[in-house]
């Protein structure tokens, strides 16, 4: 029985087997079956078969038909759908940025709301192919990892018995963030919260901790 705070270790559980399965699908562009997913990530098939259909429903992944070898059921392959990025592709913007960052310091020291507003709006931007049902809490943390993605982060899910936690490593704010951090961590919490409210998910974010780590800042999330 787990006491008040603690995370549900079938949640935690999820969100990771769930990612590794995606970034398994996005390293072999020509897909993969179950059972290779199963033998690379050290899963058993059927949960494989479980996490495929959950991405599968939020649209991250597609199957199609492989042509047989041998007599019988002929195989499915799975794919990674294209990032949530109606670019299709990462663009720098760090120049902008640090421009942004400066007169947004300039005019509201202090004040995240406004750059914590147009993350939101950021999120509303990236997130406005979407479309489906409500992903539950292991659904919505993989889209949220696969947003943060297509537009340069490196998020990293971890978890323990008490905490829902996801590491943003390789920020690509990175410059700007280290002389105007206010400006883009609020802009980065925006984006969050966006993304999770454009997903109608049951997960909340709790706090973000810039540079929590060498390795970038960690955001922690709970289950609502």
């Amino acid at each position: 029985m787990r006491t008040t705070g603690e995370v549900d270790p079938d949640l935690t559980g999820a969100v990771s087997s769930r990612v590794r399965v995606l970034r398994a699908l996005r390293d072999s562009p020509e897909g993969l079956g179950v059972h290779e997913l199963a033998t690379r990530l050290g899963l058993h098939p059927n949960t494989v078969r479980f996490h495929l259909g959950r991405l599968e429903e939020d649209g991250l992944v597609h199957r199609e038909v492989a042509h047989p070898s041998v007599p019988g059921r002929p195989p499915l392959r799975f794919t990674a759908a294209p990032h949530p990025n109606a670019l299709g592709t990462r663009r720098d913007f760090r120049a902008l940025a640090q421009v942004l960052a400066d007169v947004l310091a300039d005019r509201v020291p202090g004040s995240p709301e406004l750059t914590e507003q147009a993350g939101q709006a950021w999120a509303r931007r990236l997130m406005q192919a979407w479309t489906g049902p409500a992903p539950d809490a292991a659904g919505a943390i993989t889209m949220l990892a696969e947003a943060l993605a297509s537009i340069g982060f490196d998020p990293q899910i971890t978890s323990d018995r008490h905490q829902l936690s996801m590491m943003q490593r390789h920020c690509p704010f990175l410059e700007v963030a280290q002389e105007h951090r206010d400006v883009v961590c609020s802009l980065q919490l925006g984006l969050i919260r966006g993304v999770l409210e454009r997903l109608g998910a049951p997960v909340e974010v709790t706090r973000l901790v810039p540079f929590a780590t060498p390795q970038g800042c960690l955001v922690q999330f709970t289950a609502t």
